[in-house]
């Protein structure tokens, strides 16, 4: 990987432009070889990151009694998959074809598997290990070369995860062998986005602008020619120019801050900053999701040791653990810390026997009633529970806590600018709860823990949706921004609801790839117009 720590670029010109390192952008820019050459090197590519890693935005949950928590966003080389444990999953083909349905041709489950195999290269894990932790897994949708490897991680103890496998086989969870196949619903071991071998990810060289920040995209008329970017820090302003597009793949946070920035989103938000307006898109910044994270913690008698708490508590144990993973990649640490991939996933009808009351109750609803005020009123594309995918999901580490996640709400949220300093805090309304059927789905997921919720755990999506105009979407399915050329959303931003799994990075991997064959075919185009 090839960087560059000050503001000089090499040229100012380039083929494209990424504004982003994270998984949908790396995931583009990985495919650019092909691009190269069919422009015969006629210039070469930059991506631009963000900024600083675990950077936190602040801000309000005003229904979950004011308090004040942070938005989780990795911004280094890798985005927000870095500190979300690398988990790798695929989400629930039915989920995908409710994109598609929403207007979206070439969006549902079989259009979108030859991306997910294409970014996919699949390690099993040691028999031995397997049969220790009743672990069971199928290699029928997975492929053996791809860019991005999946293995199955070590659990920090066998012994203890084979007994929570029990607990659920127990209670009548099904065993689901194959959670990448197009269903994840019941007990699995979830994969990890990691080489099995050397527990690490690697990119092809790139170059890489480091503690920059795009503060907006150039437009001449309305076609991208650009972008402004800034050092972090700083108030000196640069910028680079793009020959055939930008592609923005800055997160569900940062892209429609950029957007905004450029004069792109709600004419009010922009006219009251003074921002010139370029096009009037009310949907920009709204439909902001990201799940709910209900921590249940329980005093053990007498835990097994070691067990996910050890790493915390235990300096001695902590040391020996990291000695081994640095040796050997091997141990406690081939996971997050704190993280576990026992997961068990359910399905509405599983979770409660009130299903029918609850779906009554999400249909009732008006769409208008749940939105902060200014919103696009159409921006709720649809109030939707699926009697075939998860609505809800468990996940233990062995430790004495528990994590209990709804995956599927219906509350939704909007991300705002608040002055016209791109390093100012935004204002971000997560909107939790404000749909009266979520707070019935978390009762029915666990009792009594209201005070507990933790709503963002880093999955933040959906908030430049995919989805027609008139439901307040802001890109189409080849990702074209609305009204303008020459610019693309290449991340999470573009997801018109939240796929409800564990981990949303597979989906990330293979929506870069298909964003990526649109970009290739309209290079090779422009290569027959230069020669």
């Amino acid at each position: 990987m090839l960087e560059s720590s000050n503001l000089m670029l090499p040229r100012t010109t380039y083929n494209f432009i990424i504004a982003g390192g994270g998984i949908g952008g790396l995931t583009v820019a990985i495919d650019w070889p092909k691009i190269r050459t069919a422009l015969i090197f006629l210039v070469a590519s930059v991506v631009i990151e963000y900024g600083p890693i675990n950077k936190g935005e602040p801000y309000i949950l005003v229904h979950l009694n004011n308090a004040t928590y942070s938005v989780l966003i990795g911004q280094c080389i890798g985005g927000g998959s870095t500190v979300n444990a690398m988990f790798l999953q695929r989400c629930p083909a039915v989920d995908y074809d409710s994109w598609e349905a929403l207007g979206n041709p070439g969006w549902g489950w079989n259009s979108l598997l030859p991306y997910f195999k294409r970014s996919e290269n699949f390690t099993a894990p040691n028999p031995a290990f397997t049969q220790q932790s009743n672990i069971t897994h199928s290699t029928m949708s997975m492929v053996s070369t791809a860019q991005c490897t999946q293995a199955m991680p070590h659990t920090l103890i066998p012994e203890v995860a084979g007994r929570f496998w029990n607990a659920a086989l127990a209670l009548g969870i099904p065993i689901d062998p194959d959670p990448n196949s197009g269903k994840n619903t019941g007990l699995f071991t979830s994969l990890k986005a990691l080489n099995a071998g050397t527990e690490t990810r690697s990119y092809l060289k790139l170059l890489i602008m480091i503690d920059t920040a795009v503060s907006k995209v150039l437009f001449k008329d309305k076609t991208a020619v650009g972008v402004e970017y800034r050092l972090v820090g700083t108030n000196q302003v640069f910028s680079a120019t793009a020959c055939n597009g930008v592609i923005s793949a800055a997160g569900a946070v940062h892209s429609p801050q950029i957007l905004q920035f450029s004069g792109v989103g709600p004419k009010a938000l922009l006219q009251s900053l003074g921002i010139p307006v370029v096009l009037d898109l009310p949907g920009v910044g709204t439909n902001f999701q990201d799940q709910l994270n209900m921590p249940v913690t329980y005093n053990f008698t007498s835990n097994v040791f070691p067990n996910a708490d050890s790493l915390q508590n235990n300096v001695t144990f902590f040391a020996e653990q990291l000695a081994l993973y640095n040796s050997a990649h091997q141990g406690a640490l081939t996971l997050t810390a704190q993280t576990g991939n026992n997961i068990v996933s359910l399905y509405l009808k599983e979770t409660t026997s009130n299903w029918k009351a609850l779906i009554a109750l999400a249909a009732s609803q008006d769409p208008a009633s749940l939105l902060p005020p200014g919103s696009d009123p159409t921006q709720i594309l649809q109030l939707y529970i699926s009697y075939s995918s998860a609505i809800g999901s468990i996940s233990w580490n062995t430790g004495a806590t528990t994590s209990v996640y709804q995956v599927k709400p219906l509350s939704r949220g909007t991300i705002k600018i608040n002055s016209t300093n791109i390093f100012d805090n935004l204002l971000v309304d997560f909107g939790a709860l404000t749909d009266p059927t979520d707070i019935e789905l978390v009762l029915a997921l666990i009792r009594g823990i209201r005070a507990q919720i933790n709503p963002p755990i880093a999955h933040e999506c959906c908030t430049l949706s995919m989805a027609p105009l008139k439901y307040g979407g802001v890109v189409d399915s080849d990702r074209l921004v609305y009204g303008l050329k020459g610019l693309r959303e290449a991340d999470v931003s573009v997801w018109p609801f939240s796929p409800p799994g564990s981990a949303p990075s597979a989906t990330a991997y293979a929506v870069g790839e298909k964003v990526s064959d649109p970009v290739v075919r309209e290079s090779r185009h422009i290569w027959l117009t230069f020669k």
